[in-house]
């Protein structure tokens, strides 16, 4: 890289962050700083959430699915309000345990079908995202509504 070409990218640089800067501060106080906010504290959380993979004899050639990453999944499905529901209802229904079962229930959503409980983590969540699609017209905060007044959805 020639002396011009180092220049230049540190000019790049001095730019960038002035304009981070400045939108940083255009954002001070206002309700998009606290979006900005809790989505980098979402973010932050979920990196740091540590998934124990327990690796067996018979999953030693099936790449191991983190909890985080079933998380950030959804969360890129969904908006920051209705990713706080879903959030909440697929703690309460399984601890992000994608191989839950309880009765004639399984995985994520607790959904009543042994081919749900098959799936891997990450259709799981899309598959769980189509129930309440179609039943609570895609919002995740009126199906935890819905369980918070009946117990499930």
């Amino acid at each position: 890289m020639s002396t011009i070409d180092n220049k230049t990218a540190g000019q790049r640089l001095a730019l960038d962050k002035r304009g981070m800067l400045n939108r940083l501060a255009r954002l001070r106080g206002s309700a998009l700083q606290r979006l900005a906010l809790g989505r980098a504290i979402v973010i932050l959380a979920l990196a740091m959430t540590v998934s124990v993979a327990g690796i067996t004899k018979s999953n030693a050639n099936q790449k191991p699915f983190h909890v985080m990453n079933t998380k950030l999944y959804a969360y890129n499905k969904l908006s920051w309000a209705q990713f706080e529901c879903y959030n909440w209802l697929i703690h309460h229904e399984s601890r992000w345990n994608y191989k839950a079962k309880n009765g004639s229930h399984y995985g994520l959503g607790q959904m009543r079908s042994k081919w749900y409980g098959t799936l891997n983590p990450l259709r799981q969540v899309d598959v769980h995202l189509e129930y309440i699609k179609h039943r609570y017209n895609g919002k995740p905060c009126l199906a935890l509504k819905h369980w918070e007044n009946k117990g499930w959805h």
